[in-house]
């Protein structure tokens, strides 16, 4: 798994899906955030992600016990009208009903995707499901 590109720039899902793979902790929840905005003057197609990773302790005398946020990443993206029109398609082809991992707030000039998992099983399973959107996003940085 390549997490970075030949000029040394994170591939945000790479990394989550690293540190999701090569994690024992049974409590990493995840928060990525997806919006696509076309009413910006100096960027008229844009894409801002964040990636929040936090680990939770759980001790049974004490309940779960948030012990520290994992990683806090944020990347915007100037895009041409086609990126943006791609990966405006995948989000609205792929996210057809919301559920309690996955909101989305659509707007006039912008669309924004809120995937959750509570652990390690359930961010697998957004890999799986959405693993093409997040491909396209980690290669824009290519």
């Amino acid at each position: 798994m390549t997490l970075m590109n030949n000029n040394a720039n994170i591939k945000q899902f790479q990394l989550i899906r690293f540190i999701n793979e090569n994690c024992i902790d049974d409590h990493v929840i995840s928060k990525i955030s997806i919006v696509l905005r076309r009413d910006k003057i100096e960027a008229p197609y844009f894409m801002d992600t964040k990636i929040r990773l936090s680990s939770c302790v759980d001790m049974e005398e004490n309940g779960i016990i948030h012990a520290m946020d994992i990683l806090n990443h944020n990347r915007m993206y100037n895009l041409t009208e086609d990126k943006y029109a791609e990966i405006k398609s995948l989000i609205t082809d792929a996210f057809d009903e919301e559920s309690d991992k996955v909101k989305i707030f659509k707007k006039e000039k912008q669309l924004k995707i809120v995937l959750m998992s509570k652990n390690d099983d359930e961010i697998r399973a957004l890999f799986n499901e959405y693993g093409e959107l997040f491909e396209k996003i980690d290669n824009l940085i290519d």
